[in-house]
């Protein structure tokens, strides 16, 4: 009996989990900073991601102060806006530490690599994470409703 029930627990898990790997793969967004500049040669490459990163900061920047926009119009208590434009400041300010952070790790797995691949990497890092952020802030402030 036990044998039985440990053989549907692991069923019941395994379908779980494939069912989740399904969901993140038709719900991530495809976002490849490096593989839309690879047709360039290696300075233009670097000069094409440098854009794409300086481009998403700017995106990023306008996506925060649109989702502050909508905190502030939302229909909830003073107190529930109060306290989501506090967490998203701060979500903001982790979300930079954690993106220099993998940034950092994400280029140091390019190793010995020679010319500017070690930046190509880390800006291409930033505009793919500042991109996913970007969504992330719509998706959480979407359809609040306005006062």
């Amino acid at each position: 009996m036990s044998y039985v029930s440990d053989f549907l627990i692991v069923a019941l898990l395994a379908g779980a989990i494939a069912t989740l790997e399904a969901k993140a793969q038709t719900t991530t967004p495809a976002i490849g900073a490096a593989e839309k500049c690879d047709q360039f040669s290696q300075s233009d490459r670097r000069d094409c991601v440098d854009k794409m990163a300086a481009d998403s900061a700017l995106v990023l920047k306008q996506a925060e102060a649109k989702a502050v926009a909508a905190i502030a119009g939302w229909d909830e208590d003073d107190k529930y806006t109060r306290l989501a434009k506090s967490r998203l400041a701060a979500s903001g300010i982790a979300f930079a530490r954690f993106r220099r952070a993998q940034c950092a790790f994400a280029t140091s797995m390019r190793g010995a690599a020679a010319g500017d691949s070690h930046e190509i990497s880390r800006l291409a890092c930033v505009a793919n994470m500042n991109a996913a952020r970007v969504i992330d802030l719509a998706r959480e402030t979407a359809g609040l409703p306005p006062k």
